[in-house]
């Protein structure tokens, strides 16, 4: 009987231990937007963790059974430590995208200084400007190039900020 109840426990343990990992490297993309995540990498990752953490704990369980708790505690603390490691890597990349798209941003002003008739150049701010977050210097920078070039492109980035607000 107290096999099947660890083989259960097992079964659980793995099961939650390995949607945690996918669910920490699935933040890059969902929480940061630092590019896509593909499904096969996360389910790869899962599956491996699945793996491994179900048969280490039915060995532990089998070979020693006093020392399981301590090894699924050994577990969940490596697992809060890759969390918070991951985090400060996801923290770093957003804080050195957001320095870049800020340079950016000062540097296609320069541009539109000396080129205030390029919608071009209006149209990029606004995509910079809403991949910062912000939607009225987005949405006013989306006007201009649409004032300047009434293109439908520009008249539907005009519209998807305006969904957005």
């Amino acid at each position: 009987m107290w096999l099947l109840k660890a083989l259960a426990y097992s079964t659980v343990f793995a099961v939650v231990y390995s949607w945690v990992v996918v669910w920490i490297i699935e933040r890059r993309e969902k929480k940061y937007g630092q590019g896509t995540i593909l499904f096969s990498d996360a389910f790869l990752a899962g599956a491996v963790t699945l793996i491994f953490v179900y048969l280490a704990n039915i060995l532990v369980f089998v070979m020693w059974p006093g020392s399981a708790a301590t090894f699924n505690v050994f577990l969940v603390t490596a697992l809060a430590g890759f969390c918070l490691y991951k985090e400060s890597v996801y923290q770093l990349d957003a804080k050195k995208i957001r320095h870049r798209l800020l340079a950016e941003v000062r540097l296609v002003n320069i541009y539109i200084s000396k080129d205030p008739a390029n919608a071009a150049y209006y149209g990029r701010l606004c995509d910079i400007y809403a991949k910062l977050g912000e939607k009225a210097q987005a949405l006013e920078a989306a006007r201009m190039a649409n004032k300047l070039e009434p293109t439908s492109r520009n008249r539907i980035r005009i519209q998807q900020l305006q969904e957005t607000k």
